[in-house]
């Protein structure tokens, strides 16, 4: 044998040995995924669980088998090709880990969401892994990839030591085909587990499908012919909302000329629950609760700041951002002010280009009047800015006698809870180091990381305090509709989670809504009430016509909250239905009865989940007609939307 051949040969099998090992090493990272899996499974539903694993880390895998391929046949240099072969491996197993991470603290694997942070310009202000998440993170890297590096290089060496190729075997005995058909076996396996599952109904095999990273199972039932359909399976409602166009508003509010023109003011800490209004966390807005209306069965949009503020101006469910965004459609509710002649204004300690809020609710604000950038890492020295530039601005209108609109947002209360270090909840912690969130809830850091958001809490609220006081000082509050809210909540392992957006439980979506000015009657409203409410409530202050609501919101007024009705809350890839006590989470795709999954409002999966589908199965297809009222039949036209 020639030796280019030989050198071939050795370096093609140092490639699919390295293959293998890291599907072996990411499966055993990946066991951590298991311990998502409900104790007291059948052996039938752990079976599958471990296929599936096998089966999806195999998956994931065949991205770098091709790059290990591409490395053998291009990159002739060996200790180049070495240390690239190390480093595809290493960055895979790095990408296992961190997703187990990210499914452990955020409930969902890497995702949209996930890959939304990671691209999107000004999402540092929103997310801050800081050195004790990227220093062991970088030098794991750096380590896998030594290794892996060594091992390919040495396996190279060890097979052209031989001096020969092995003995030619029949095609069905070679170690790649031996490698494939394994793989294809297990693949099988476990799809052919899910199938039976599917057809069957079996929610707990689904359930366990989701823990594993990326999974897609083969639904059966959409396949078979009708005479074979499971006629004792309940039936679907199917939510396919994707690539259609936006039609919002199907009708634009008309506003009575001679109706009242009072100023606005909307101030949102982020990640402020509904707990957290009291005299000891929020002393200056506790006391302004005693002047207002305060709703304490008010309920955030979403479990983020994209879908909490979305819904709290567009007036709609959080599914709807999608389209919005392609379209880059403000709200009407801005429409209508601008109509009207007010001055909006947007002062954010946040960018708001992330989420994409200037492409979006801020499209048409004037750039000179929307204050989000500040001279300041620390969300809390950002939120000082705020306070001062709101009060210059409010100070420097003088006496113009246009209305104003402003929004405000305090981003202390979002993690990492950036305070002053004397904050009077302690002990605290001095940083936060989610590396150590995903790895413990133990009481005594559950307690730290919560006295740190406190504190936080604490801080916005004195900064709030002076924007009311600043208010007050201009003479603009009585004038003032005041509208006071977080854009979700926050949740300390109450549920099994840290922070938000893995949930649809009380402590993430539950937050307080105080509502003050002309026309507002001081005093406590208890029935349920949800951001997309306010624009409504805002606009048929100033005049519009309530009959037409339903043609630009679907919100109700929170002066006039009806009775007994569900609510509708969003994530990135489900919704959520609040009745009553329970919560149905639904796939913004779901088209089986398995993606809607049910729990109680502390996240516990109730006793009965196909029982109460079909008890709500009205109200599941009602939902299902809301999130496509403001979409046209026609696809999107994805490319409009960069110009």
């Amino acid at each position: 044998m020639d030796a280019d051949h030989l050198h071939s040969a050795a370096r093609r099998h140092a490639s699919v040995t390295l293959w293998v090992a890291n599907v072996a090493a990411g499966t055993g990272v990946g066991t951590a995924y298991l311990d998502h899996v409900p104790a007291g499974e059948p052996l039938a539903t752990w079976t599958f669980a471990a296929l599936g694993l096998l089966s999806s880390i195999a998956t994931l895998a065949l991205v770098p088998a091709a790059l290990l391929w591409a490395i053998h046949r291009w990159v002739r240099a060996e200790c180049l090709a070495a240390l690239a072969a190390g480093l595809v491996g290493g960055v895979f197993l790095v990408l296992i880990a961190a997703d187990t991470f990210v499914f452990t603290l955020l409930g969902h694997h890497f995702n949209g969401a996930v890959w939304n942070v990671v691209f999107t310009s000004g999402s540092e202000d929103a997310v801050h892994l800081g050195p004790e998440v990227w220093v062991p993170s970088v030098g794991a890297l750096g380590l896998v990839t030594a290794i892996q590096a060594w091992l390919w290089r040495a396996l190279v060496r060890r097979r052209q030591a031989s001096g020969a190729e092995p003995e030619p075997r029949a095609l069905i005995l070679r170690p790649v085909a031996l490698v494939a058909g394994a793989y294809l076996a297990v693949f099988a396996t476990e799809k052919t587990i899910y199938a039976a599952a599917e057809y069957r109904g079996d929610r707990r095999v689904h359930e366990v499908s989701q823990v594993l990273p990326l999974y897609q199972g083969l639904r059966v039932s959409e396949l078979l012919p009708e005479e074979l359909a499971n006629e004792e399976r309940p039936p679907a409602v199917e939510f396919r909302l994707a690539d259609r166009a936006l039609a919002y508003p199907l009708q634009t509010p008309s506003i009575a000329p001679d109706g009242p023109r009072p100023n606005i003011l909307v101030l949102v800490l982020d990640t402020w629950r509904r707990d957290m209004l009291d005299e000891r966390a929020t002393p200056n807005l506790w006391a302004f609760s005693r002047t207002a209306r305060r709703f304490e069965d008010h309920w955030s949009g979403g479990n983020s700041t994209r879908f909490g503020i979305f819904s709290l101006l567009y007036g709609l469910h959080g599914s709807y951002w999608f389209p919005v965004f392609e379209a880059r459609r403000p709200p009407v509710l801005m429409d209508v002010l601008a109509e009207l002649g007010y001055e909006r204004a947007v002062f954010s300690s946040a960018s708001q280009s992330y989420p994409e809020f200037r492409e979006t609710a801020w499209a048409d604000v004037d750039p000179a009047l929307l204050f989000d950038d500040h001279d300041a890492e620390r969300a809390d020295e950002r939120d000082l800015l705020v306070g001062e530039r709101f009060a210059a601005w409010l100070a420097g209108r003088g006496g113009r006698e246009e209305p104003f609109f402003a929004f405000v947002l305090l981003d202390s209360p979002h993690q990492p809870y950036d305070a002053p270090a004397e904050g009077p909840f302690q002990p605290a912690a001095a940083a936060l180091n989610y590396l150590e969130l995903a790895r413990s809830d133990a009481p005594e850091l559950v307690e730290r990381v919560f006295n740190r958001y406190r504190n936080a809490v604490r801080h916005a609220d004195g900064v709030a305090g002076g924007i009311l006081a600043a208010l007050r000082e201009a003479g603009a509050l009585d004038d003032t509709l005041v509208v006071v809210t977080g854009d979700h909540g926050e949740e300390f392992q109450e549920n099994g989670f840290w922070g938000h957006t893995s949930n649809f439980g009380r402590e993430q979506l539950a937050v307080p809504m105080l509502l003050s000015g002309p026309g507002i009657e001081p005093g406590v409203e208890r029935r349920p009430t949800v951001h997309a409410d306010l624009p409504a409530t805002l606009l048929e202050l100033l005049g519009a016509d309530p009959a037409a609501r339903a043609g630009w919101s679907q919100g109700a007024n929170l002066l006039a909250p009806p009775d007994g009705r569900a609510l509708v809350v969003a994530g990135w890839e489900h919704l959520g239905l609040i009745v009553g006590d329970e919560v149905f989470r639904v796939g913004v795709e779901a088209r089986s009865p398995l993606d809607v999954e049910v729990f109680d409002l502390a996240w516990r999966p109730v006793a009965d989940p196909g029982g109460a589908y079909l008890r709500e199965l009205p109200r599941i297809e009602a939902l299902a007609r809301e999130c496509t009222r403001f979409l046209a039949d026609e696809p999107a036209r994805w490319w409009t939307a960069a110009r």
